[in-house]
C-alpha cells in the first residue's frame, strides 16, 4: 500500500500519541494531539480514507474538500468525513486535545458507485463505535482478532454505503447556504416560515437543513429564526419610535404578549422596561 498520509505544510500541532494497526486489509491510525489554535493545515490520502473523530469537541473547524464540499461550526465526537482517493483536505481548527481515528482500506473493498464520493462532516455515534471495536485490542495480531477486525470493517464499509453514500447517490442535496438564508429571514421576519418552505430556497431537505442549522449555531431552525426575530425587535426597540404592537407584528411574532414572553426569555428584561429605560 502506497504512502496513506502527506502532509503538504509544516505540522504545527503537538503530536502526543499515535497508534498505527495494520492488517492486509486495513491500516488504522490513531492520533492524539494538542493542536495550535487557527493553525492551517493541507491534507491528502492516496486510498479511501474515513476520518472519525474519537473525542474532539472543538468549537470551530473550518475544512474544505473541494468547491462543493466543505463545513465550518463546532464538532462532536462521532463525526466522521469520507475522503476518495487524492482527495485534498485543507482547513484550519481551534479547540483542546483532538483525538481521530484514521482508517485506510483499498477501493476495491467500495462499492464502485461510490469510491469517488466525498462526505464532510457528517454525524453517526455507531462509525465511531465500529471503528473503537476494530482499535479494541490493538497490539494483538494473531488470525481470531484479524478476522474480528476483518468482518467489523465490513459491516463499517456496508453501513457507509448504505446509510451515507447510498444516500449522496440517489438522493443527493447541497448544503444549505446558511449566510444566504439568514439573509431571506430578515427581510422577511414578518412573513410566517416553515422549516420545508426554507429547505426548498436552498434545494435541499428539512433533515438536512435542521442538521445544517444544528451544526452551526446548536439550534433548531425554529430556535435560529426566533433569535433572529428578537434580535431584530430589540433593533427596532433601541431605534425607532414604533409601538410595541408594531414591532412584535414586524418581526413576526403572534401578539404582543408572545412577544413579550420570548423577549423576557432571552434578555431577562421586557420590551416596555427596554423602551423606557
Amino acid at each position: 500500500m502506497s504512502d496513506q498520509f502527506q502532509n503538504t505544510e509544516p505540522y504545527l500541532n503537538y503530536i502526543l500519541q499515535t497508534d498505527l494497526l495494520e492488517t492486509p486489509n486495513l491500516t488504522m491510525k490513531v492520533v492524539t494531539e494538542s493542536p495550535a489554535d487557527g493553525v492551517s493545515y493541507q491534507e491528502s490520502y492516496s486510498d479511501p480514507c474515513l476520518v472519525i473523530n474519537f473525542g474532539a469537541q472543538l468549537s470551530n473547524f473550518e475544512v474544505e474538500g473541494d468547491k462543493k464540499h466543505g463545513y465550518q461550526g463546532p464538532v462532536i465526537p462521532g463525526d466522521f468525513s469520507f475522503l476518495p482517493p487524492e482527495t485534498i483536505l485543507e482547513g484550519c481548527y481551534q479547540g483542546n486535545q483532538l483525538c481521530y481515528a484514521y482508517i485506510m482500506f483499498p477501493k476495491e473493498r467500495l462499492n464502485p458507485l461510490y469510491s469517488e464520493e466525498i462526505l464532510i462532516m457528517q454525524s453517526d455515534s455507531l462509525i465511531k463505535q465500529f471503528a473503537q471495536a476494530i482499535y479494541s485490542q490493538a497490539n494483538r495480531n494473531d488470525p481470531d482478532i484479524i478476522l474480528y477486525r476483518e468482518s467489523i470493517l465490513e459491516a463499517l464499509i456496508q453501513h457507509l454505503q448504505l446509510v451515507h453514500l447510498g444516500a449522496q447517490i440517489s438522493n443527493f442535496k447541497p448544503l444549505p447556504n446558511l449566510e444566504r438564508l439568514e439573509s431571506y429571514i430578515q427581510q422577511n421576519l414578518a412573513q410566517k416560515l416553515t422549516v420545508t418552505e426554507l429547505a426548498l430556497l436552498e434545494q435541499t431537505t428539512a433533515q438536512s437543513l435542521q442538521k445544517a442549522v444544528r451544526k452551526q449555531y446548536c439550534q433548531s431552525v425554529y430556535e435560529w429564526v426566533t433569535n433572529l426575530r428578537l434580535e431584530r425587535s430589540l433593533e427596532l426597540l433601541r431605534g425607532t419610535s414604533l409601538n410595541l404592537a408594531t414591532i412584535a407584528i414586524e418581526c413576526g411574532f403572534a401578539n404582543q404578549s408572545h412577544w413579550t414572553r420570548l423577549f423576557r426569555r432571552k434578555f431577562g428584561i421586557t420590551p416596555g422596561k427596554v423602551r423606557h429605560s
